[in-house]
């Protein structure tokens, strides 16, 4: 079958979901994809930064073979050893003494449990978050969601969460009140196009939380594992938040996801009060554990913050506004819609993403490229900005 072939099938049997690249992927190995004609890509997106070791590291396809071969599946209804050697590697990865965690499916349960804990251990119901965030796609996760076109057509939203705008700790402050349950944001905007918190914004955060008794939620579904040059944006910036919530790269593309519960938080659950079905699965908890273990004995946080000091430096070019962002999760302002851009890209053989700002290049790569790979793409940018495209002027904010 032709790759129009295969296009014409699944949509002949899936509802739409995202616009989709224009070939058909077969396989993956490291920082490539190759497609059903065999032609290679250069791959800085990673599926939404799930493939933070490259795809199919090795150490990872090993024990989920392993692991396949011994029990498929059971439900926390049985205490199985992965699943404790897991949340054992994540707190400690973390540096969070005394957190314990809940696994579950995707970061908007994640997400969604987060907030669940933060209401039970305050005992109130209401929600802090920014604009311009992006929390997931179920309801309570989509309630939270700083992005209004997300919301829109979406009936029976949670009417108890209410927004802020990102980095701005005057107006959290006045916000933040006696009924506030938690305060729930990326620590650096994704889909926002890699929007940094200003000097001292966290820690504000945290400072008010804490007078509130409201808990602070860091959604670390983006930022987390090593993508901000830390084990997680907690470590990066410094701010250990109440709760954390971890999913995309945490199993190297098997479906998982996480929160992390600081003692205060932790304390306020009883058994019962949180389920999943899959959550904390055997294949699952085998994926995270290899996962963590590699990070780790490799410290590919020490590349992802030697990789943005170089794509920093080198990027300075005709057409290129500025690089926002932090770690592996970069923003490339530019002096023109990135969409075109990117569709250039992809005709060179390089797949990145765009964001919700319509001039914001993103970059999101697995953790394990290098040098080499940087200068694939500055080359190729350069390239494209300047023979191809017309800039706009202006700069965005």
């Amino acid at each position: 079958m032709t790759a129009a072939d295969w296009k014409a099938e699944e949509s002949r049997w899936l509802l739409p979901g995202y616009p989709q690249f224009p070939f058909v992927l077969e396989r993956g190995e490291g920082a490539y994809v190759w497609d059903t004609d065999g032609r290679r890509y250069l791959d800085l997106y990673a599926g939404h930064a799930v493939v933070l070791l490259g795809h199919c590291p090795p150490a990872v396809v090993a024990a989920l073979r392993e692991q396949a071969g011994k029990l498929l599946f059971y439900s926390t209804l049985a205490c199985l050893p992965g699943r404790a050697r897991a949340a054992k590697a994540l707190v400690e990865l973390c540096g969070a003494e005394g957190s314990r965690v809940f696994f579950c499916n995707s970061g908007a349960e994640a997400n969604e449990n987060a907030m669940r804990i933060a209401r039970r251990a305050t005992g109130r119901a209401a929600i802090l978050a920014t604009e311009g965030s992006f929390h997931g796609r179920t309801a309570g996760a989509l309630a939270a969601t700083g992005i209004p076109r997300y919301r829109q057509g979406v009936q029976g939203l949670g009417t108890d969460v209410s927004f802020v705008p990102f980095g701005d700790l005057a107006a959290a402050e006045a916000a933040i009140g006696p009924e506030t349950a938690g305060f729930l944001l990326e620590p650096v905007q994704g889909l926002a196009g890699g929007r940094p918190p200003g000097p001292g914004y966290l820690e504000g955060l945290a400072r008010l939380c804490r007078k509130a008794g409201a808990m602070l939620i860091f959604d670390e579904v983006q930022t987390g594992l090593g993508r901000l040059g830390a084990p997680s944006a907690a470590q990066a910036f410094g701010v250990q938040p109440d709760l954390q919530t971890f999913a995309k790269g945490l199993g190297s593309g098997v479906p998982c996801a996480a929160t992390l519960a600081g003692p205060r938080a932790a304390a306020a659950l009883r058994p019962g009060d949180l389920g999943s079905t899959f959550g904390g699965g055997p294949l699952a908890c085998a994926a995270i554990e290899a996962t963590l273990g590699e990070l780790s004995r490799l410290r590919l946080w020490e590349n992802a913050a030697r990789l943005e000091r170089r794509i920093r430096e080198t990027f300075r070019m005709p057409g290129v506004l500025s690089v926002q962002g932090k770690g592996l999760l970069l923003g490339l302002v530019l002096d023109r819609p990135a969409k075109p851009v990117q569709q250039a890209l992809v005709g060179r053989s390089i797949l990145t993403g765009t964001a919700e700002d319509p001039r914001v290049l993103r970059l999101l790569p697995p953790l394990i490229i290098g040098d080499a790979e940087a200068e694939t793409l500055r080359a190729a940018l350069a390239d494209i900005l300047r023979e191809s495209l017309a800039p706009l002027g202006g700069r965005t904010s």
